[in-house]
Formats: structure tokens, C-alpha cells, sequence
């Protein structure tokens, strides 16, 4: 039998066990952990493996967490160790742990790349929650985030590509108005960069 689960209850009863609401946990952070990963490493084949083995353990000690802030922190910390412990290993080549050595710290500014990377981890999670809900948001997706030609969208969602213009043109006026002006400029500067 399926537990129903509403509002914050997610949490309770992940603590408690329950494989739906760790399917949830799972939902929710997976796509933003693994792509934090993927900036930390440059390898989404060893960044899957390291996102994997987080979840692992935060099921191993879904009792010991006390707000659902703490368990984001613990995915972030983990997966950022993780990466680190990776980069550090004899398999990486020298380039990879210069990379290691850049993401780890510009500590002349007082922040290390990692937060940067964190928070910019956190702006996408927040454009990817708008595009779900937006009306055309999944033609956004595959344009600006997946990479797809306005030809190869119209074949996928079978209508003309005058249409994917039209659907893309009216979905980016209204996603600027969900998004703050902050959000705004990240996506624009990630994701509309020619």
C-alpha cells in the first residue's frame, strides 16, 4: 500500500523509514546534488557514483537528522567530500587536481568556489522548479538546458517550429516574472550565453 504523504510529512517519515518519502528526498535533492557534483568533478560518470553513495548514507542515518535543513546540509557535505576524497586519489590526472586546488579555495575573497558553486547549484534547482510549473517550461528545458535545436524540439513534441518560437518566446517573458530579478540575470548568464 502507497503512504499518502502531504505538506511537511515528507521529513517525519523519512526519519521514520518510510521508502516513499525517501523516494521523495530523492526527487527533490538528486538533481541538484548531482549537478554539484558535476562542477566539483568535471566526471558525471564518478559524480553519479558519489551522488549515489550520499543518498546511501543518508538513508543509513535518516534517524539522526533533526530538520530537514540538516539533511540538505549532510547531502551537500558528504557529496562535497566525496568529490574531494576522489580528486584526491592516485587514479586522477594532474589536471584534475589542479581543478581540485582552484574549486577548493580562493580564500583572498573569503568565499571558496565550492559555496559559489553551492549557491549557484541553488539558483538552478530554483529555475528547474519554475520551468516544471511553467506552461511551455519543458520546450525552455530542452532549448537552454539540454541543448536541443528548435528542429529537433519540434520533431520530439510534434508540432512546427514555429510553434517551439512562439511557445519559447512567451515562456521566457513569463519565467522572468516568477523568477527574482537575481534568479533572472543567473539564467540568463548561464543558460542564454551565446
Amino acid at each position: 500500500m502507497k503512504t499518502i504523504i502531504k505538506g511537511d510529512d515528507w521529513f517525519l517519515l523519512f526519519r521514520e523509514g518510510d521508502r516513499n518519502a525517501f523516494r521523495m528526498v530523492f526527487d527533490k535533492y538528486y538533481r541538484a546534488i548531482s549537478y554539484f557534483a558535476s562542477k566539483i568533478l568535471r566526471d558525471d560518470s564518478y559524480a553519479e557514483d558519489i551522488v549515489s553513495e550520499t543518498f546511501r548514507k543518508a538513508w543509513d542515518r535518516r534517524d539522526k537528522f533533526a530538520t530537514p535543513r540538516h539533511l540538505e546540509n549532510f547531502l551537500y557535505l558528504v557529496t562535497r567530500n566525496g568529490c574531494i576524497s576522489h580528486l584526491r586519489s592516485d587514479k586522477v590526472i594532474q589536471s584534475t587536481a589542479q581543478e581540485w586546488v582552484r574549486m577548493a579555495g580562493d580564500r583572498e575573497n573569503g568565499e571558496s568556489s565550492i559555496d559559489l558553486e553551492r549557491l549557484q547549484t541553488k539558483l538552478i534547482e530554483v529555475i528547474f522548479e519554475k520551468l516544471a510549473e511553467l506552461p511551455g517550461g519543458d520546450v525552455l528545458r530542452m532549448a537552454f538546458i539540454e541543448g536541443k535545436s528548435t528542429q529537433e524540439i519540434a520533431q520530439e513534441l510534434d508540432i512546427t517550429e514555429n510553434n517551439v518560437y512562439i511557445i519559447k518566446s512567451r515562456s521566457l517573458k513569463v519565467l522572468r516574472t516568477m523568477l527574482t530579478r537575481n534568479e533572472w540575470m543567473f539564467f540568463v548568464l548561464l543558460f542564454l550565453k551565446t
